[in-house]
């Protein structure tokens, strides 16, 4: 998805405390989070941020991450944190600390959040299909069409390999493809 799609989702005018609004809001934190997985935003809590950053272990490879709070998205961190004591979830999705329970519940709350994306996505003009992962792929995409280093990009995104990292990359936007195509062909008339 490209990044003015992902902007078009941030600008949009939607009424607080909707549940369209805690899922755009989801959406962006995903985003501004170097694409974190819900999976691993379900699992976040108070006591995970820690002096302007938020640390945790992924949930995938259970690999430690240490991400800066920007500005942007401080914001959505209050809205989800406001009340809250250390000890609870930040997303309200896991209420069980028993793994099987707390996976369904997750996976339940994932379903209701890919349908409202949809929703949000035809609010915002956008035509593509999108998931809980566009954030993820979108941050990845963004991050290598601005020009910063493959290990870089794989490091924020917790890949252990940088094949990961370039399986996520492999789909680049025709559009992106056109643009250097029509790079190269000035450069050859020019």
């Amino acid at each position: 998805m490209p990044f003015d799609a992902i902007r078009k989702i941030a600008s949009l005018d939607l009424e607080e405390g909707t549940a369209i609004f805690r899922d755009r809001n989801i959406f962006m934190m995903s985003f501004l989070l170097n694409g974190m997985s819900y999976v691993d935003m379900a699992h976040l809590k108070l006591s995970n941020i820690v002096d302007g950053r938020i640390k945790y272990s992924r949930k995938k490879t259970d690999e430690p991450y240490n991400i800066k709070i920007h500005d942007q998205l401080n914001p959505l961190l209050s809205y989800f944190t406001e009340g809250k004591k250390k000890t609870e979830y930040l997303l309200d999705v896991v209420k069980s600390e028993n793994p099987i329970e707390s996976y369904n519940q997750i996976v339940w709350a994932r379903k209701r959040f890919n349908d409202n994306l949809k929703k949000l996505a035809e609010l915002a003009g956008i035509e593509e299909n999108i998931t809980s992962y566009a954030a993820r792929h979108s941050f990845a995409s963004s991050a290598n069409d601005m020009g910063i280093p493959l290990t870089a990009i794989s490091q924020m995104l917790g890949h252990k390999c940088i094949s990961t990292t370039q399986a996520y990359l492999a789909g680049l936007r025709k559009s992106k493809i056109d643009e250097y195509q029509d790079e190269i062909m000035d450069k050859l008339s020019g």
